[in-house]
């Protein structure tokens, strides 16, 4: 038993520093890309579920972002709120019949309509199906070959579009995933988007999940092609890729589910393919701001690995590549998922066991060290991208850091253990989490949308 918990924990160790040490040495900003690339067709897709606090303003990012060929497609998924309402007054909607060749399955369409204000904006009225049925009849109505998926509660950078842009003039490029910044913390500073850390605890803890997240266990698993999931939150696909696949599959995380279908069509056809992170990307997403909504959150995002290790198992080392099947399962369900049930064991072993305290303490503090180092160089890396915070708020992040890997950190095995067990009685329950309407805060940025008109 000694002997396999010092591998497994040398294996984790093993990762660990790869994420520090790959991104702290390569992730940078490289040479600015010329600002007047010949824009390619872009179709944000925004499926829309309850969302009447937050709609409006992720309309807004859209039509703010600095990019003229685009068009957004809000698909109304059956809402009980008044969503399509706010819809109807804000965007002065009209129906219009178009005939299109349905590819894809999803649920029955009630109405299609275009905006008489934004002429580049639609709405898809359908019949309740889900995020992935929703998505697919926003990819059957897109007028462009590029299909930008984008969550209710994200607004992009006005830049974000460009990036994305440049990504896809590589014609290898059939898919791509931005950078997710907690809009919570956010505020606006010589008119521009402008990180903050003065924060509840439980939002800084998101802030940093995310930063390392997307700074350096992205760029890292993109380094070795073994992506797992490019967020829901902001991705851009090729159409042609999307519907060779049949869209996104109904299940409850079906942007992991779609990234490995991606995955599996590169290895085994399309080997000249591949996968980017876009760094210079940014959209700002609204995180849970209370324990329950943040539980009910990861639960779902730990169902949907548990559904992908089952759906997908079978393609380790045989339809997926070497380094993808590695980190799906050493690091994503071995470490990640199993390792969480033992590691809550740790405790009780503590406590009735009179010998390895001194074993278990020097593990422990090792972990620590990485996890103190492993932050450290997200927000080191985020600042080379221009995601850098003032003096007082540095000395906020190096107080909060060791508090959040003793408490916070902690609560992952929770949702881990019980997403798993969920997952086998509750495997499609979404179980949404409350919107509270903070994205908000970046629209005092400059909008050029003309909003008088909606007077």
């Amino acid at each position: 038993m000694l002997v396999l918990t010092l591998v497994i924990f040398s294996i984790f160790v093993m990762f660990q520093i790869l994420y520090i040490t790959i991104p702290l040495l390569n992730h940078k900003r490289g040479t600015e890309l010329p600002e007047k690339l010949p824009e390619l067709g872009l179709t944000i897709l925004v499926p829309a579920f309850n969302e009447q606090h937050v709609i409006k303003q992720c309309i807004l990012g859209a039509l703010r972002a600095n990019y003229q060929n685009h068009e957004l497609i809000i698909i109304n998924d059956g809402s009980t709120d008044d969503t399509l309402g706010i819809l109807e007054s804000f965007l002065r909607l009209e129906a219009v019949e178009e005939s299109i060749n349905r590819t894809l399955t999803y649920k029955t369409v009630r109405g299609f309509y275009y905006s008489t204000i934004y002429p580049n904006v639609y709405v898809i009225d359908k019949s309740n199906g889900g995020k992935a049925d929703a998505l697919n009849a926003g990819i059957d109505y897109a007028n462009n070959d590029i299909v930008v998926t984008l969550d209710a509660d994200s607004i992009l950078d006005s830049n974000s579009l460009q990036a994305m842009n440049s990504c896809f003039h590589d014609d290898s490029v059939i898919a791509a995933g931005g950078m997710v910044h907690i809009v919570q913390g956010a505020g606006v500073k010589g008119g521009k988007a402008s990180p903050n850390f003065a924060v509840r605890g439980i939002i800084r803890y998101q802030i940093m999940q995310y930063l390392t997240s997307f700074y350096l266990h992205k760029f890292v698993q993109a380094k070795f092609k073994a992506m797992t999931v490019i967020a829901g939150a902001f991705g851009a696909f090729r159409r042609s890729t999307l519907l060779e696949l049949n869209g996104f599959r109904n299940t409850v995380g079906e942007d992991m589910d779609i990234t490995l279908k991606i995955q599996r069509l590169i290895y085994t056809k399309e080997r000249d393919k591949k996968m980017m992170v876009v760094s210079e990307a940014v959209c700002y997403t609204e995180c849970p701001e209370n324990f329950r909504n943040l539980f009910k959150q990861r639960i779902r995002w730990q169902k949907a690995f548990v559904d992908c290790i089952i759906t997908y198992g079978h393609c380790l080392f045989s339809q997926f590549s070497f380094g993808l099947s590695v980190f799906f399962l050493i690091e994503g369900f071995m470490l990640g998922t199993l390792i969480a049930f033992n590691t809550l064991l740790v405790p009780l072993v503590l406590i009735l066991s009179k010998t390895g305290h001194t074993l278990v303490l020097t593990l422990l503090t090792i972990y620590f060290i990485l996890a103190l180092c492993q932050s450290l160089v997200a927000f080191l890396v985020s600042k080379r991208f221009g995601h850098s915070y003032s003096k007082s708020n540095y000395a906020r992040i190096l107080s909060f850091i060791p508090l959040e890997i003793i408490t916070y950190r902690l609560l992952g095995l929770l949702w881990v253990t019980a997403g798993t067990i969920q997952y086998f009685y509750k495997k499609q329950h979404w179980d949404k989490v409350e919107r509270c309407g903070k994205i908000y805060t970046l629209n005092e940025l400059p909008v050029e949308v003309n909003e008088s008109k909606l007077a």
